[in-house]
């Protein structure tokens, strides 16, 4: 796959890809991929100062981040995305291991906590689903998503983009809400010491907000199904990453201003808050807190939840189409069995790798919902924990690579080029690589540098420490099996010994592959 040592293979696979995603396109798959509504609630519960450490994290964290991104996708516009720039800085291995860590992280949400949100929404405004009804609508939810990730691209497309659109509609919908409500009813204040930062609540919660800004080099990853992958990437970066800090601060404030923060729950948090504020459309809310909707304040609360359903859905499959993206270029260029990355010829995408990852999610939700014997909360709490998990790990590998490119690769062609040369080179890389390595530590051992870490249990685990470290620690175990295994069937009889070198960064060039693509499709 690169410098003309991957596989032969690949070439006549990834020629079937098609130029789908224009500009637009891009912004709208980064803001349903990027913005989780799922975790809105989740960040709240640390109170205003979640607020000040959302801020912290976009400045330090994202930013850098989105720099690193752009600069990699717009001088590398090759299929895989991540993938790649590891394989080059560092080799195949640890590409491979980037790329399967980067993929897994995607079923264990959507099958994870994705799926238990979609649930609690649907029981919170429609009805009680119960154990059998849960696995069942479950299982729709994950097949709708992975279906609209192996369509064609030219109407898989529209699924993210309409989700983006969704979340936007919603989200103003609820602020707009929020301002009718504090004037009929009054809010709660927030004082201005409540924004004053704290060790205990940053270590609680920074593994939740820097998962919000996850996803920034998701698009590169389709890179060679983009119109102008070069142009378009760092643009849709920049306007996808003002969006996306707005789509988070202005609900996190507004749930806070609704509901006082002992009674937000990472689960039902903003659900709840939506469904307080929708009574002043009709509705009550009794003595003990218990909310009824009715007339319209029922209806629009009832559109608002199949909406919220919706944006869950559309983020899923976003999700499924990028890092399966990412893994099926890693397959082809002998990362792993190379039928797992096959390109169909009919829909022009990876639909092995798309189906594979739904079954996955299934598999996950099933597990969890068993694990935790239909306990929302831990259900929740569990399949999040192990998706930031896998992509704060895969960011310890990405990340680095940007700055190794620099030095290894300056003869690459950056159409943007992040400012300050080799010494901004460092900071981004070691300021973003810095952030995931304490992300993955609080992760891996919640209350860490804290008087009492077992306080710092997630909700829904308090008291059962081990029960925590062996649904985390588990998954992580047996994917690094899954990697080896991947890692020796995608080479047999050493055939790719001399590609583990770092090596060039595309098979053809860029005028090459768009030719190929034109013949392929007869334009």
């Amino acid at each position: 796959m690169s410098g003309g040592r991957g596989q032969p293979s690949s070439v006549p696979e990834r020629s079937k890809l098609r130029r789908e995603l224009r500009r637009l396109d891009t912004i709208f798959f980064l803001i349903s991929a990027m913005v989780a509504v799922d975790t809105i609630a989740a960040i709240a519960i640390g109170g205003g100062q979640a607020f000040t450490w959302l801020l912290v994290l976009f400045v330090f964290f994202f930013v850098p981040s989105a720099l690193a991104s752009a600069e990699l996708g717009a001088a590398i516009p090759e299929e895989g995305g991540a993938y790649v720039w590891v394989r080059m800085a560092f080799g195949r291995f640890a590409g491979a291991m980037t790329s399967l860590l980067y993929w897994a992280g995607t079923p264990m949400w959507l099958g994870g906590s994705l799926v238990v949100v979609a649930i609690a929404v649907y029981e919170r405004f429609f009805a009680e689903l119960g154990t059998t009804g849960s696995y069942v609508f479950g299982a729709l939810f994950v097949a709708g998503a992975t279906l609209g990730a192996v369509l064609p691209l030219r109407y898989g497309k529209w699924l993210p983009s309409s989700g983006a659109i969704g979340q936007i509609v919603l989200l103003t919908f609820f602020t707009g809400s929020v301002v009718v409500f504090g004037v009929v009813h009054g809010v709660h204040g927030i004082a201005l010491g409540d924004f004053a930062p704290s060790y205990g609540v940053f270590i609680a919660i920074v593994p939740v907000l820097l998962y919000s800004f996850v996803g920034i080099e998701l698009p590169s990853t389709a890179a060679e199904e983009m119109v102008d992958p070069r142009r378009d990437i760092p643009v849709a970066i920049a306007r996808a990453g003002v969006g996306q800090i707005l789509m988070y601060a202005i609900p996190i404030l507004a749930v806070l201003v609704v509901l006082p923060t002992e009674q937000v729950s990472s689960l039902h948090g903003l659900i709840d808050a939506m469904k307080t504020v929708f009574t002043v459309y009709g509705g009550s809310i009794g003595p003990d807190g218990s909310v009824t909707l009715h007339g319209a304040g029922s209806v629009l609360g009832v559109a608002s939840a199949a909406l919220f359903i919706w944006v869950l859905l559309a983020s899923g499959a976003a999700w499924i189409m990028g890092a399966g993206r990412a893994q099926a270029a890693a397959c082809l260029d002998g990362a792993g069995p190379a039928a797992l990355g096959r390109i169909s010829q009919r829909s022009g995408v990876p639909v092995v790798m798309g189906l594979v990852s739904g079954g996955v999610s299934l598999v996950t939700m099933a597990v969890y919902l068993t694990a935790t014997d239909g306990d929302g909360q831990k259900y929740f709490t569990a399949g999040l924990t192990v998706a930031i998990a896998f992509i704060v790990l895969a960011y310890l590998l990405i990340f680095p690579a940007f700055v190794a490119l620099r030095l290894r690769r300056p003869d690459l062609d950056r159409p943007f080029r992040v400012p300050g040369g080799i010494r901004t080179a460092w900071i981004v890389s070691a300021v973003a690589t810095g952030w995931s390595l304490l992300a993955a530590v609080c992760l891996l051992w919640p209350g860490f540098g804290t008087a009492h870490p077992d306080a710092a249990l997630p909700a829904g685990f308090e008291g059962q420490r081990t029960t925590f470290e062996l649904l985390v620690l588990c998954p992580i175990a047996a994917l690094l099996v899954v990697c080896a295994g991947f890692y020796l069937l995608g080479k047999p009889n050493g055939r790719h010994q001399a590609q583990d070198e770092v090596a060039e960064p595309a098979t053809l060039p860029v005028a090459e592959k768009i030719a190929a693509l034109s013949v392929a499709h007869g334009d």
